[in-house]
C-alpha cells in the first residue's frame, strides 16, 4: 500500500504549481505606499510598518523572532525591548560566559538597533493589463507559471501536443516479456553497473549482469510497465538481488514500477587521475657549506661540489613538478575528448529518440488524412438531365466538355502545391535541432570541433523522403477515391 500511495503521489505531483517562468516577466500591479522601519542587530532583525512616517523601532524591536546564539565567548539566550529613556533605539541582550556561566547571573549588554525607514510600495499580480502573468517574482513583476511537463508513464508536453493532444498522452511500453536493447549515458543520468532493475526512457527492464556489454549498452527483459520520475527517465531502480522489491501500481492509463524499498548500489566512477604516473614532489634538503679558510682550496672545491649538487637536485624537483603538470594537463584533455565523445553519442541517441517519435506523429497524421478520405461518398445514381440520360449512374469516360455539354460550362480545377500543402501541416512537427558543430578547449589553448553535418544531412533526407512517400501515398489514395 505504501508502494502504490508512493507512486500515485508521483502522478499527482504534476497538478501541483509550478515554477515562474523568469524568462518573460511584466510589471505587477501597483499598490499602497508604507513607511516601514527596519532593525537588526547581530543576525537579528525585523520590521514595522504604517501608512504615516514615524520611527516605529520599538514595535520592530518586538516583533523580533529572537533564537539563542553565540558570538566569541557569550551564548545569547534571552532579549528585551523597553520605551526607558536610556533603551530608546536599543536592545538589551542576555548571555552567559566564563566570567558569567549562569544565567541567574544576569549577564547583559546593550546594542544600538540602528532604525531605518523605508518607504516601500506593495506589489500583486495578476496586473490588469497581463491577467495571464499570475506568480509576483522580484518584489515588483509578475510571470507566468512554467507549465510542468507530463509525469511519468507519459509523452512529454510537446510530444503529446505535437500527436494532437492537449492532455499528456500515455507511452506504451514494449510487451512484457520481450528483449530489447537499450542504450544510457552519463549524460542521461545512467549507466549500466551491475544486474538489476533499471528504467531505461521511461520503460523499466530487468537487466542481467551478463547481457551488459559495457556501461552505456546492455540487453533487457520489458517489464511492459513505465517508471521513473519524469517522461524519458534513465536511472537504476533496484540491484538484481532487490529486483523481488519491485512493483506496479496503475492510475487508469498507465502502469507504473516502482522499487521504493531498494537502494541500488552506484559504483565509483574511475577518477583518471593518472597519480600512478606521476613522481613524487617532495623537495631534496640542501646540503650545507663548510665554513673554509682563507686559502682553503680543498674546502673551497668541496663547497662547489655541493652547490652544484644542490642545483642539480633542485632542477630534479622541477623536472618532477613539470612532469606531474604534464600528466595533469594530458588526463584534463583526455577527458575533455571523452565527455565530447559521450555529449556526441548522447545527442544522436537523442536525435534518433526524436526521429522516432516524429515518424509516430507523421504516420498518426497521415492515417487521420487516409481515413478522412475514405469517408468519401463515391459513385452516383441517375444520369439526370444531362450526358446520356439513362440513369444508369455509370461513369463518364469522355471529355469534360462531353460529359457536362451545357454550353458555357466549365469544370473548375485546382492545381495544389505540395510544398503549400507540407507547410500547411508542418506545425505537427515539433522542432528537434542538432548543433552544426560541437567544440571542446584543451588546456593548451587550442580546440578540437566534431561535426554533426553529415548526421544533420542523413536525418534530413530520411525525414524528407518519408514526407515524400506519404503525400504520394495519401495522393494515390485520394485519386482512387474520386
Amino acid at each position: 500500500m505504501r508502494i502504490l500511495i508512493s507512486i500515485l503521489a508521483l502522478m499527482s505531483a504534476f497538478f501541483v504549481s509550478a515554477e515562474p517562468d523568469m524568462s518573460d516577466l511584466k510589471p505587477a500591479k501597483q499598490g499602497d505606499t508604507q513607511f516601514c522601519t527596519y532593525v537588526s542587530v547581530f543576525s537579528l532583525s525585523a520590521k514595522a510598518c504604517s501608512d504615516t512616517r514615524e520611527n516605529l523601532w520599538f514595535e520592530a524591536c518586538n516583533s523580533i523572532d529572537f533564537q539563542p546564539f553565540q558570538s566569541g565567548d557569550k551564548n545569547f539566550y534571552k532579549s528585551n525591548c523597553s520605551t526607558h529613556w536610556t533603551m530608546v533605539f536599543n536592545i538589551r541582550l542576555y548571555y552567559t560566559s566564563p566570567d558569567y556561566p549562569n544565567e541567574s547571573d544576569n549577564a547583559s549588554n546593550k546594542y544600538s538597533l540602528s532604525p531605518e525607514i523605508r518607504e516601500e510600495t506593495s506589489y500583486s499580480c495578476p496586473s490588469d493589463s497581463f491577467p495571464d502573468y499570475t506568480v509576483l517574482v522580484n518584489d515588483n513583476m509578475c510571470a507566468k507559471p512554467k507549465p510542468k511537463d507530463c509525469p511519468a508513464g507519459y509523452h512529454s508536453k510537446a510530444v503529446s501536443k505535437a500527436l494532437g493532444s492537449s492532455e499528456c498522452v500515455p507511452k506504451e511500453c514494449p510487451p512484457a516479456g520481450s528483449g530489447e536493447s537499450l542504450y544510457t549515458s552519463p549524460n542521461l543520468g545512467s549507466s549500466f553497473s551491475g544486474g538489476g532493475m533499471y528504467c531505461n526512457d521511461g520503460c523499466a527492464y530487468s537487466v542481467s549482469a551478463s547481457n551488459i556489454t559495457s556501461d552505456k549498452h546492455a540487453t533487457g527483459t520489458s517489464q511492459g510497465a513505465a517508471c521513473g520520475d519524469k517522461p524519458y527517465d534513465n536511472k537504476k531502480l533496484a540491484d538484481e538481488s532487490d529486483s523481488d522489491k519491485c512493483s506496479t501500481a496503475t492510475n487508469g492509463d498507465v502502469t507504473i514500477l516502482s522499487c521504493a524499498d531498494a537502494n541500488p548500489t552506484t559504483p565509483e566512477k574511475d577518477p583518471h587521475n593518472n597519480d600512478d604516473s606521476k613522481t613524487p614532489e617532495d623537495e631534496t634538503p640542501e646540503k650545507p657549506k663548510e665554513t673554509c679558510a682563507e686559502g682553503d682550496a680543498a674546502c673551497n672545491l668541496k663547497n662547489v661540489e655541493t652547490e652544484i649538487e644542490n642545483s642539480t637536485n633542485k632542477q630534479i624537483d622541477n623536472d618532477n613538478k613539470l612532469h606531474n603538470k604534464k600528466v595533469d594537463a594530458e588526463t584534463k584533455n583526455t577527458q575533455a575528448i571523452l565527455n565530447a565523445m559521450d555529449s556526441i553519442d548522447t545527442s544522436i541517441f537523442l536525435q534518433t529518440k526524436q526521429d522516432e517519435r516524429l515518424s509516430a506523429v507523421t504516420v498518426s497524421k497521415f492515417n487521420e488524412l487516409i481515413d478522412a478520405v475514405n469517408g468519401i461518398e463515391t459513385g452516383g445514381s441517375g444520369g439526370g438531365g444531362g450526358g446520356n440520360g439513362d440513369g444508369s449512374g455509370g461513369d463518364c469516360e469522355g471529355s469534360p466538355s462531353e460529359c457536362v455539354p451545357v454550353e458555357g460550362a466549365e469544370i473548375p480545377n485546382e492545381t495544389v502545391n505540395l510544398n503549400e500543402y507540407a507547410d500547411k501541416y508542418d506545425d505537427w512537427l515539433p522542432n528537434a535541432e542538432l548543433p552544426s558543430e560541437k567544440c571542446i578547449v584543451l588546456t593548451n589553448g587550442k580546440s578540437i570541433c566534431l561535426s554533426f553535418e553529415a548526421f544533420i544531412l542523413l536525418f534530413q533526407g530520411i525525414s524528407g523522403l518519408l514526407v515524400i512517400g506519404a503525400l504520394m501515398h495519401s495522393a494515390k489514395i485520394i485519386s482512387g477515391a474520386i
